[in-house]
């Protein structure tokens, strides 16, 4: 399954297939460098004429031939974990000087998901908080941000899936279908709360008796949390959550005695001395 990836991952730096520190390549007839200053910064230039300064610069493996025009794609930012860095082009053709697109103005992990014809297309999962941005790039208008593509759940997914989750990050739980329709009718108007929790930095994995995540947004962790628990035999699932400002934690269901004892160990567990 894993949709999400390394999401305890949704608010870490990734960058696939990057190339790190000085380097010096020749694409499409220029000579393309990328410079460390060592004081924490990085410039890329293109024979010689720096085309973009940013604390990390990080460039793709392999370019791209588009309309005989070569692209070199990676991505850039002021660096550290608070934000991903963010995707551009260099679009290199022979005779035009060099054109620098980019960085999208976004802290989402932004990989490419799709080479086209006439387009490259950058886009985020997903997450049950929120929906995944979609950047296009194209020759003839740069980078546009395209219409967000909203959460869903796996449709034809049932409760089979549970054993699906061994270290899934419990985003992907809500990606049941009858675990997203049970907790989305269930919380109703405290769903969103609860969705923008778990979607958080955290991590998950299979438990004695059903599957086991937890996740908090990331700047408030202590105070903003959620844990979610299935429950194989009921098919049934068990969140809590807190809320920064309140003092007790929120649950679901509310009627306690059809919590199983893993779960009702959770319980007590979360609600402290």
């Amino acid at each position: 399954m894993h949709r999400f990836g390394g999401l305890a991952g949704a608010a870490a730096l990734l960058v696939a297939g990057a190339a790190f520190g000085d380097e010096t390549r020749d694409v499409g007839g220029h000579v393309v460098r990328l410079a460390e200053d060592g004081l924490g910064g990085a410039s890329l230039s293109v024979d010689g004429t720096v085309l973009h300064e940013d604390g990390v610069i990080y460039l793709d493996a392999e370019p791209y031939l588009m309309g005989g025009v070569t692209l070199v794609t990676g991505v850039a930012g002021a660096g550290g974990n608070a934000c991903n860095a963010a995707p551009f082009v260099l679009a290199l053709a022979e005779g035009v000087a060099p054109v620098f697109h980019g960085p999208v103005k976004s802290c989402a992990y932004l990989p490419i998901v799709d080479v086209q014809s006439e387009a490259i297309i950058f886009a985020s999962e997903p997450l049950p908080s929120e929906p995944g941005e979609v950047w296009v790039w194209s020759l003839t208008t740069g980078f546009t941000e395209a219409q967000p593509k909203p959460f869903a759940p796996t449709e034809g997914t049932g409760w089979e899936a549970l054993e699906d989750l061994a270290d899934s990050h419990p985003a992907e739980a809500l990606a049941l279908k009858p675990v997203f329709d049970q907790l989305q009718a269930g919380l109703g108007a405290q769903y969103d709360s609860f969705a923008e929790r778990i979607s958080g930095l955290g991590a998950g994995n299979l438990a004695a008796e059903g599957y086991l995540g937890s996740a908090c947004i990331k700047l408030t962790c202590e105070a903003d949390w959620a844990i979610l628990y299935l429950h194989r035999e009921s098919e049934r699932a068990f969140a809590i959550w807190h809320v920064s400002g309140e003092i007790e934690n929120r649950i679901f269901p509310q009627d306690t005695t059809v919590w199983p004892p893993e779960a009702m160990f959770l319980l007590r567990e979360s609600a402290g001395p």
